[in-house]
């Protein structure tokens, strides 16, 4: 491996490195950033005409599951509540639950009319890595819970306090009421007939008169434990967090690795992202002001969730007679154009944005180029590994140009490495003459000897888009090729034991990419002659390697082996078909022709002359 080629691996090894260890999950657990603060309402109703009693209801967020402790009695005694929203309402504060199922071809949705809020919602076509049915919600209260609350004269009325009345169903669709049919509160659920979508539609008619003047307009909390779905839980915690795009904004996160809190103005949507699928919530005409979005670890005693989750958003009410709210949400995989094209009435939603596909360059190699001939792929191949080869080789014959003048670029060094190998003998320790002696050389013979490490970096954004590509690629999720069982994970055996910076199994491609890069490394140091300590570099990062991709998607390390094995295929056919004698004849030439120097190597000889004359100078007056 010569020179730039080293630097070039040395620069994306130390960028890696950084990568592995500033993603890592924070294992430490502090209590103060693990607790939020409780947030309390007070509610106050005002005195009954008739018997001049007053009555104070208070809502208290408690953990997940219990109630909002708004008193029964208060609603009951409540004389210009029962007024206001009819003699219905007072019924329905007592009742019997019941769970309505509404099915697709990819979701089934419990609608519970307790609330008339979200419960079970399971992902037909999908399972978790134990084969059992994948519950991206559950029915458990304890685990998710979600309602309203509007805020009247008479105190906040909360949905999850009331039985709604089931007043129309379908297959895939559901409407619940509180109230009469003059003054209600609708609540419409519709399940898309394709895809991950459910539609909400919130209708009050009305009740406009007794809504209480308030900036926050219509509070919606909602609050979730997620679930494990992967077998390697290391990734899915990590990639585990709160997602959401204010408006005009890119899509961003809370923190994966630390308990987090953080109010946001006018979001567009927010949701709860896993590794793999998320449950995203997005309103129509966006969330008003002062949403407050957290996460932190779960209690000790939920040992099968992963993270606790909440959301506390609103939307401003418009006081009318009546008045339609739409929302939408996305509860299906994180699947780039499943995101993309997801039936939600939003514009430029970018749900696809979710999925960390890297910055700048990185996610644009990405987006523009990785996933859509992946995607053509995988429309007419079913194996995974096979389309991983047949990606491997499509990039890697459009960048075989930049490997073939990579290899030009060692030739015409090695060439010239008895001359630099002179030239550094007669000068000894005068670095600056050194290097001016060879510039000098270089010019002569017609070689860049930057010509080598460009083509290296020029190759970097494949390299990092890759790096974030495959391990994020929902279509490698539980798809098996040859011995590995799942590429969304590592492929080998645990060991029983853990080794340092290795871990506690083994990953059989990522043995594979180490020995092919130490083969490639061996037969490049013979072309280029590079021998000291650059050598042996090069032997050592394919070792680091080996340790830090050992925990990693084994379709990334099965790409790198490809990407390993097909370099050093061109590289074979390359070095068979350029003639050394012709290049030995090429540079000869080259030192014939008067010497042309561009302004910016004009420049660089005049500073290194000046370095020069500026340390004889200083050696004169000693």
């Amino acid at each position: 491996m010569d020179r730039n080629s080293i630097a070039g691996f040395s620069l994306i090894f130390l960028i890696l490195i950084g990568y592995y260890f500033f993603t890592a999950p924070n294992a430490q657990e502090l209590s103060e950033q693990n607790t939020q603060k409780k947030r309390s309402d007070s509610i106050t109703a005002s005195n009954v005409a008739n018997t001049g009693q007053q009555t104070v209801a208070e809502a208290s967020q408690k953990p997940l599951g219990e109630s909002s402790q708004i008193t029964i009695v208060s609603a009951l005694q409540d004389s210009a509540l029962r007024t206001t929203l009819g003699e219905a309402i007072t019924s329905q504060v007592k009742g019997k639950e019941e769970i309505i199922v509404l099915k697709s071809k990819e979701l089934s949705v419990e609608i519970n009319n307790k609330g008339a809020c979200m419960g079970r919602v399971v992902l037909n076509n999908h399972k978790n890595f134990d084969s059992s049915a994948l519950e991206l919600l559950s029915s458990d209260k304890r685990y998710n819970k979600s309602y309203f609350e509007i805020y009247t004269t008479n105190g906040a009325l909360n949905s999850s306090d009331f039985y709604w009345k089931v007043i129309q169903k379908t297959e895939q669709s559901i409407t619940l009421r509180l109230g009469d049919s003059l003054r209600h509160i609708d609540q419409q659920y519709t399940l898309s007939k394709d895809g991950y979508t459910v539609h909400q539609s919130l209708v009050l008619k009305g009740i406009d008169q007794i809504v209480q003047p308030r900036t926050s307009g219509i509070k919606i909390s909602w609050r979730v434990h997620l679930q494990q779905h992967e077998k390697q839980l290391k990734w899915e915690t990590q990639n585990s967090t709160v997602v959401y795009k204010e408006h005009g904004e890119d899509p961003d996160y809370l923190s994966t690795s630390e308990s987090e809190e953080e109010t946001k103005d006018n979001l567009d949507w927010f949701g709860f992202k896993q590794q793999y699928f998320s449950a995203i919530m997005v309103a129509d005409s966006g969330f008003s002001s002062k949403s407050i979005l957290s996460w932190k670890e779960v209690l000790p005693q939920y040992k099968d969730r992963i993270k606790d989750l909440n959301a506390e958003v609103y939307v401003d009410f418009d006081r009318c007679s009546s008045k339609t709210y739409g929302f939408s949400y996305y509860l299906g995989p994180n699947q780039y154009y499943t995101l993309q094209n997801a039936d939600v009435h939003l514009v430029e939603a970018g749900l696809e944005r979710i999925i960390p596909m890297g910055w700048g360059i990185f996610g644009w190699v990405n987006r523009y180029v990785v996933i859509p001939v992946f995607h053509q792929l995988d429309g007419v191949i079913a194996s995974m590994g096979i389309i991983i080869l047949l990606l491997t080789l499509i990039i890697k014959t459009a960048l075989l140009p930049l490997v073939y003048k990579s290899y030009m670029s060692t030739a015409k060094m090695r060439i010239l490495k008895p001359e630099l190998d002179a030239i550094k003998e007669k000068y000894g320790s005068d670095m600056q003459k050194t290097q001016q002696e060879n510039m000098t050389m270089y010019r002569k013979a017609g070689v860049n000897p930057l010509s080598g490490c460009i083509p290296v970096l020029l190759q970097m954004p494949i390299l990092f888009a890759m790096f974030q590509f495959f391990p994020n690629a929902f279509e490698l999720r539980q798809k098996s090729f040859l011995w590995a069982a799942d590429l969304s994970r590592y492929d080998g055996p645990m060991l029983g034991f853990t080794i340092p910076f290795y871990g506690d199994h083994v990953s059989y491609f990522t043995l594979l990419m180490t020995l092919s890069t130490l083969i490639y490394t061996h037969f490049n140091n013979q072309l280029s002659g590079v021998t000291g300590q650059m050598k042996w570099i090069g032997y050592f990062m394919p070792i680091i390697f080996l340790g830090v991709l050992n925990d990693y998607a084994s379709g990334l390390t099965w790409y790198y082996f490809l990407s390993n094995m097909i370099t050093f295929g061109q590289q074979w056919v390359i070095r068979r078909t350029v003639d050394d004698a012709k290049l030995h004849a090429q540079i000869a030439e080259n030192r014939k022709k008067p010497v042309t120097k561009s302004k910016f190597q004009q420049r660089m000889q005049d500073a290194m002359k000046l370095s020069q004359e500026r340390a004889n100078s200083k050696g004169k007056k000693r």
